[in-house]
């Protein structure tokens, strides 16, 4: 059998990390697990000002399993830091998973068959919930699990933006022809943010039309859900965040401008539909549907928030055209 030297690896992986040395421990350990020659794969850590133990962390593994390698970016945010990942990236396709992920010890194996029988541009799978504190009685794993498709297949343009960020494969040259991710998008330190592979899978789809977009649920990894993520504050909060992004990038230059007076009125409707419907929930939910009434809330009265996330993104819209 022949192997690709380590100069030119199949697979470049990237994850960008902040201050989360005790998980990325955990998915370094599974990604040296991995079945295929390591000769097929680098690993690249791209450490975007960490404070905590995250190099040494690194060091240990490097030192043990010659395919790791650290790189610090000081420009804070993950667009930056995944930007930085493909730049120094050696292999023909550039993988992202998060610091809070892992993998199965298939995970590089299944990309590997993936790239050989499709050759897609872009390609990604599905992500399931584990936890490493007790989840709360009422929190479901769909709540944590992002799993669009039951079935390998050919994503159109609308389907492409299902691609997870945290499971996601790119052909290197393609992130070289378009600059990679726009860097005022995404998460920031501890500012919440979104959307930056949405806006490149979007660009990708629209002026690249011939580019393959592939998912396969064969290709799976689990995504960490932390304690402070099963927090109604915290949900609440991601929902609103996300809609304004999600309204950002889907209805930028399609929505017709509104007044700020037609916007307080909506606002004021949403607030108070907000909370009529949590005195709903209270007194009149379905309990066989809804055990909880965190349930409830999670997939029923957040639903305002959304609402809400639109109509601050149009009031920011607004301002700015004036």
């Amino acid at each position: 059998v022949q192997y690709p030297e380590l100069s030119s690896p199949l697979i470049s992986v990237v994850i960008c990390t902040y201050n989360r040395a005790d998980l990325l421990a955990d998915v370094l350990q599974t990604l040296c697990e991995q079945t295929i020659d390591k000769r097929y794969y680098e690993v690249i850590v791209v450490d975007n000002n960490s404070k905590d133990e995250s190099i040494a962390v690194v060091e240990r593994f490097s030192q043990k399993y010659s395919n790791i390698r650290y790189c610090l970016e000081i420009k804070q945010g993950l667009s930056h830091a995944r930007n930085r990942g493909w730049q120094v990236a050696k292999g023909d396709y550039v993988a992202y998973i998060d610091d809070d992920c892992i993998v199965l010890e298939q995970w590089l194996a299944v990309a590997k068959g993936i790239i050989e029988r499709v050759s897609p541009a872009v390609f990604g799978g599905p992500f399931y919930a584990f936890y490493n504190t007790p989840k709360p009685c009422w929190y479901k794993d769909c709540y944590g699990t992002h799993e669009p498709f039951k079935a390998a297949r050919i994503l159109n343009e609308k389907e492409c933006v299902n691609i997870f960020g945290g499971n996601m494969f790119f052909c290197r040259t393609l992130l070289e022809k378009l600059d990679g991710f726009d860097t005022g998008l995404g998460m920031s330190g501890k500012k919440i943010a979104y959307g930056e592979e949405t806006a490149l899978l979007q660009h990708i789809a629209a002026t690249m039309p011939n580019q393959l977009f592939y998912y396969d649920p064969a290709l799976y990894v689990y995504h960490l859900v932390q304690a402070k993520k099963m927090t109604m504050l915290r949900i609440g909060r991601e929902r609103f965040v996300r809609s304004r992004y999600t309204f950002r990038l889907f209805n930028n230059d399609a929505y017709p401008a509104v007044s700020r007076i037609h916007l307080l009125k909506q606002t004021v409707k949403i607030f108070i539909a907000f909370f009529l419907d949590i005195t709903r929930g209270i007194f009149k939910r379905d309990r066989l549907q809804y055990p909880y009434i965190q349930n409830y809330l999670y997939e029923h009265t957040f639903q305002h928030l959304r609402r809400l996330g639109r109509i601050y993104e149009m009031y920011r819209q607004s301002k700015q055209q004036q």
